[in-house]
């Protein structure tokens, strides 16, 4: 855990296979969004299209920061960017039933990043709201809008939609692409708590509203959440059982399958990759055999990633308390390890300099490897996380409770700094340009 030289021999070793198993350039086939005024690329993505690799959590709610932002992350060559939810989630935007949808955040960051290069913008529509949703207050029980505020809840979708498509109608003012990709939530866990038969009425509206605005619209699900689940490789007869190692109870397999009953609701299967890259096949097997017992077959996009935490889901920082009160220990790292990972840990948390050194390298070599593996299994979509460091779950309080992501962030707009993540991502995205299809070597 203190040699930063093997995390970064990872890099150049995962970049130099992604380069030869790309073999011969040749054009790309992910039809990519016709600027304002011309003809768009019509219906979903095909599964075998080339991946589009973006970046989040871009924090939106100071309009001066985005600009900046946008200018330090366009040199890594990024098709794609997705703002923080929080920063633009129905309450947010509209924050009684009588007023007036405020756009302005959302206009800012689809204007300076599209003004960059980035034609392809991912929002993901959270429908909470302090005066909708069913839960009231801060800690929302429910995000699910009340009854009678459903329609109202697809106005909403239905304005940002309309607004970002690019028909020449009702759209912003300097649109130069149109935003085709929409999350209907963010993760199908605590973050999207209500009853998953009341997580599919907010989808059904959602979706049908985002397509009758637009017809070329890619609309998905929350994603799920399988960290955990696939750790020894199950088959199909034991996913049952892995899905009992996944950290967060909100939602158990058998909701999921709920969702995955309704191809009507989505355009795209979603999910998140918040473990150790090579999970991301076992994650595609599964998908495309659940997939094949309901008779279809969609693309699958990465909506988040997180680097391989080593320790996640509670306090990192400590090996002698009861194991409930720590973190649950992610492969590669074994529970034997605990306590040495809370020494690293404890050094992150204090600014250790060649301990954050370390960790940032690793999460660079992580997010390469990540992207490389999604590529090789046809995967749409893959966000690589994150665009700026955790700061809140970096401070002493929250005990490194998510592990390696905290710090991993491609750059620090306050320091003008460019982190190991921005240079590896560079590299990678030269070596995808063009690619038709990457091959695992042996």
């Amino acid at each position: 855990m203190s040699n930063p030289g093997l995390a970064l021999r990872s890099i150049v070793f995962v970049l130099l296979i992604a380069a030869l198993a790309c073999g011969q350039a040749t054009p790309a086939i992910t039809p990519i969004p016709s600027p304002v005024g011309q003809e768009p690329a019509q219906g979903p993505p095909s599964a075998s299209t080339r991946i589009l690799i973006g970046t989040e959590y871009i924090l939106i709610e100071n309009p001066g920061r985005v600009r900046t932002l946008a200018g330090m992350l366009a040199p890594i060559g990024l098709t794609l960017a997705k703002p923080l939810p929080e920063n633009f989630h129905w309450g947010n935007m509209q924050p009684s039933p009588d007023a007036a949808i405020d756009f302005n955040r959302l206009d800012t960051f689809v204007r300076e990043f599209q003004a960059v290069g980035f034609s392809e913008l991912l929002l993901a529509l959270k429908s909470t709201s302090s005066w909708a949703s069913q839960g009231d207050g801060l800690l929302q029980r429910s995000q699910a809008p009340k009854p009678e505020y459903m329609d109202a809840y697809a106005a909403w979708v239905y304005s940002i939609v309309e607004r970002y498509d690019g028909d020449g109608a009702e759209d912003m003012p300097g649109l130069l692409f149109p935003v085709r990709l929409y999350e209907i939530g963010t993760e199908f866990s605590s973050y999207e708590p209500e009853p998953v038969g009341e997580y599919l009425l907010v989808l059904e509206q959602a979706y049908a509203a985002a397509h009758r605005a637009s017809e070329n619209v890619i609309v998905t699900h929350a994603a799920f959440l399988t960290t955990g689940a696939f750790t020894s490789n199950p088959g199909p007869g034991e996913y049952e059982a892995a899905f009992q190692g996944v950290p967060d109870k909100s939602h158990d397999l058998a909701d999921i399958r709920q969702v995955l009953d309704r191809p009507d609701l989505f355009d795209v299967v979603n999910v998140h990759a918040l473990g150790d890259p090579h999970e991301i096949e076992a994650i595609v097997a599964w998908l495309d055999y659940e997939m094949g017992e309901r008779s279809y077959q969609k693309p699958i996009m990465i909506s988040d990633t997180g680097t391989t935490p080593f320790i996640a889901w509670g306090p990192a920082t400590s090996c002698d308390k009861n194991p409930n009160a720590m973190g649950r220990v992610i492969p590669p790292a074994v529970e034997e390890d605990r306590c040495r990972l809370a020494d690293y840990f404890r050094r992150l948390v204090d600014g250790d300099k060649p301990t954050l050194e370390w960790a940032q390298a690793f999460s660079a070599a992580d997010i390469v490897k990540k992207v490389v593996v999604a590529a090789e299994q046809g995967i749409f979509l893959i966000n690589t996380a994150f665009t700026e460091d955790l700061l809140l779950l970096k401070l002493p309080i929250a005990q490194a409770g998510a592990g390696n992501s905290a710090w991993a962030g491609l750059v620090d707009l306050e320091q003008g700094e460019y982190r190991a993540g921005f240079y590896a991502l560079q590299q990678l995205t030269g070596y995808l340009r063009g690619y038709e299809s990457v091959t695992r070597l042996r």
